[in-house]
């Protein structure tokens, strides 16, 4: 064993007196990486806009075998969230109603079979951690907003009954991208402008009234399966990890670090792979611009890029290795992922 590592660490010393070694040992790191994505039991939903539309897509863990879950030219799709069992996916669905835009909250099995409404004027779903209910919030205003924070209230709705009650927590206000904690009782999400808050990371209580704040920068957390971690954008370049303390007045975060950080390009949107391994996030240009055909609306949190597409990266949570590219930026933008945690297949 220690010839076999003294071999390795002089071929590698070799590699680097020549100029060849940083970039081939990156290459076998990244190959290996690869391979293990190769045969993840997983896959990864995100949403594309391709031919000034947006779709619901469906992947590999290592970018291949892309399918469109959607295929819907008429409306919009975002937001993927799947079921704790990767048999459902709920949505966010704008579409045209009398010549404006209306956003929606949708539910439909993986294979994009039994789609039907949960809820008009209505965004940011996200599933509770038995899989029996969503929680979304409404819109504030009767009219369309892109932005993604004017929200009001919170609202659980019932998958089997079709049943939707407001949450006990009427403190809710201006939240957006919300995680339904394991145990049932808290909602981790972001507030801008609302509850006392100008930006922040909070915990709410679903059926209290307690609301805590994470003490944390930014925006966009995503909680692991098991919900030990979490990971958020600290800023637009920057990815972060940390790990959660629950406790009976709520949660807070220990032992923080970066993930990923970028000096130009922009960091969003990270999501924890089942066993929580893996981040998935969006790298884009940042920048706005508006789209054409249906829904001239898309624009701002949609981030169709100015100065080119984003694409979908991935990064192990130890934040040590390579970064591995995972769509085909060139052609299309894509991002939002979320990960599912049984594979599936037709």
């Amino acid at each position: 064993m220690c010839s076999q590592r003294f071999f390795c660490l002089t071929l590698a010393f070799c590699l680097f007196e020549t100029g060849l070694g940083p970039s081939i040992l990156v290459a076998q790191e990244e190959s290996g990486l690869r391979e293990e994505l190769r045969n993840y039991p997983a896959r990864i939903l995100f949403e594309a806009y391709d031919g000034n539309n947006w779709e619901l897509f469906m992947m590999n863990a290592d970018g291949s075998d892309v399918r469109n879950l959607t295929n819907t030219p008429d409306q919009h799709e975002f937001y993927p969230q799947a079921s704790p069992d990767g048999t459902m996916l709920t949505f966010i669905c704008d579409e045209q109603a009398e010549g404006k835009t209306v956003r929606n909250v949708d539910v439909m099995q993986i294979d994009g079979r039994h789609r039907k409404r949960v809820a008009s004027q209505a965004r940011q779903p996200c599933w509770s951690p038995d899989g029996k209910k969503i929680a979304f919030v409404r819109m504030e205003f009767g009219k369309f907003n892109i932005k993604d924070y004017v929200s009001q209230g919170l609202l659980i709705y019932n998958v089997a009954s079709g049943e939707t009650r407001e949450a006990g927590n009427k403190k809710v206000h201006h939240i957006y991208v919300p995680n339904w904690s394991p145990d049932g009782k808290w909602i981790v999400t972001t507030v801008h402008g609302g509850m006392g808050f100008g930006h922040a990371i909070i915990a709410i209580e679903i059926d209290g009234d307690r609301v805590v704040d994470l003490g944390i920068p930014g925006c966009r957390p995503c909680l692991s399966a098991d919900g030990k971690l979490i990971t958020w954008s600290s800023n637009d370049h920057t990815v972060n990890v940390g790990t959660l303390k629950w406790s009976e007045e709520g949660v807070k975060v220990v032992g923080q670090k970066v993930l990923h950080q970028e000096s130009q390009l922009h960091t969003y949107h990270p999501d924890f792979s089942p066993d929580g391994r893996y981040v998935v996030f969006s790298l884009g240009p940042g920048g706005r611009v508006r789209a054409d055909g249906p829904g001239t609306h898309t624009e701002v949190a949609e981030m169709i890029g100015v100065r080119g597409p984003w694409e979908l990266v991935l990064k192990p949570v130890t934040g040590e290795g390579p970064l591995i590219k995972l769509t085909r930026g060139e052609q299309q933008t894509s991002k939002e992922a979320e990960w599912i945690s049984v594979k599936t297949d037709r």
